[in-house]
């Protein structure tokens, strides 16, 4: 749960300060990784999006898990409301 917390937190910060949107992630066992819609990313760009990530993390925000049934409109859509009311 913590590895998949941690994608979604990176993927709101990105999208939220660059609009960068995920387009695919992988949580293995001994590496993971995030793949977002840009060519490349600044070294600016990367250490922005750390700082925000360890920020939230040491406000010790909450995390809310849901479920949703396979036939929910959020499911269809791919609409997922990443840490809402952060930004």
């Amino acid at each position: 749960m913590q590895q998949h917390s941690g994608q979604h937190l990176i993927t709101a910060v990105a999208d939220h300060l660059f609009k960068l949107k995920t387009t695919s992630w992988e949580l293995g066992r001994f590496r993971s990784a995030i793949e977002l819609d840009t060519p490349s990313m600044t070294a600016e760009q990367v250490a922005a999006i750390e700082q925000s990530v360890n920020e939230k993390i040491r406000d010790r925000l909450p995390v809310n898990v849901q479920e949703l049934s396979l036939d929910d409109p959020e499911v269809e859509d791919g609409v997922s409301p990443c840490w809402p009311g952060w930004f």
